[in-house]
């Protein structure tokens, strides 16, 4: 294959449209399309065995729609670039945007796909740039391999249902037995994961542990109490937490205090 061509995968499940992406790709120089599917479970099961580096998913489709599509390739294809297709429901458009480079609004225009295609193959090639120099050895590479890597936001699942919560929303998290409780403003989530795993995932710029079984966003404090029964810090949810005493100069220091 020619170092400089890309791959995609189109899963849609009406022909039309996923004949006229075919077709779109095909006259674009440097793109080969891998194949398609007009199912999720397909598309699944294709992209696992000839990962592309890009994939062009609907949202809504049968047996896995595209943001179950996307999850459940992202722990094997980290690298994978997503561009969602709906023709449904604008308020999801921001949340699915988080987890993409672009979405596509059906019906696709010409100018709409050619936009989309521009911002697609500028993420490819600075992925690229980021892997060579990654293989180089740079001193940079692990501050590149982290920024390139950096948690932006998480995918909650639960029975029927994948909620995306964008790190900006999150107060902070609690660890529950085998789940972390995500607490937002709005609700709060149970997501299956360790609290090891989420501080070594999560900006330490923006995130600061503060107990062995809890972690808050350094944008949600509000102020530090330090009382007769230890420290607390004050949330903007008008919440307390309890600092853990080994924690207080990691405390201090996300403050700069």
């Amino acid at each position: 294959m020619n170092p400089a061509e890309h791959t995609v995968y189109i899963a849609e499940d009406e022909p039309l449209a996923r004949s006229a992406l075919d077709t779109m790709f095909q006259v674009l120089p440097g793109w080969r399309v891998l194949g398609s599917a007009d199912n999720g479970r397909q598309a699944l099961q294709d992209c696992v065995v000839q990962p592309p580096d890009v994939l062009v998913t609907d949202i809504r489709m049968p047996l896995l729609n595209g943001l179950e599509l996307v999850a459940a390739l992202r722990s094997g294809s980290p690298h994978l670039q997503v561009v969602f297709i709906t023709a449904y429901d604008q308020h999801a458009l921001a949340a699915f945007r988080l987890a993409a480079v672009d979405y596509l609004l059906k019906p696709v225009t010409d100018h709409e796909f050619r936009t989309c295609i521009a911002r697609v193959t500028e993420t490819l090639r600075q992925q690229h740039t980021l892997q060579r120099l990654d293989a180089i050895g740079t001193p940079l590479d692990i501050l590149l391999r982290e920024r390139r890597d950096a948690l932006r936001h998480l995918v909650v699942r639960s029975i029927g249902r994948i909620d995306i919560v964008l790190l900006s929303e999150i107060i902070a998290l609690r660890a529950g037995g085998n789940y972390v409780d995500v607490i937002t403003a709005k609700r709060t989530f149970m997501h299956r994961e360790t609290m090891k795993s989420l501080i070594d995932r999560l900006d330490p710029n923006l995130f600061v542990q503060i107990h062995r079984s809890a972690i808050v966003a350094i944008a949600h404090l509000r102020g530090v109490d330090r009382g007769e029964s230890g420290t607390q810090v004050l949330l903007d949810n008008d919440t307390a937490m309890q600092v853990g005493a080994r924690y207080v100069s990691a405390l201090e220091a996300a403050l700069g205090v």
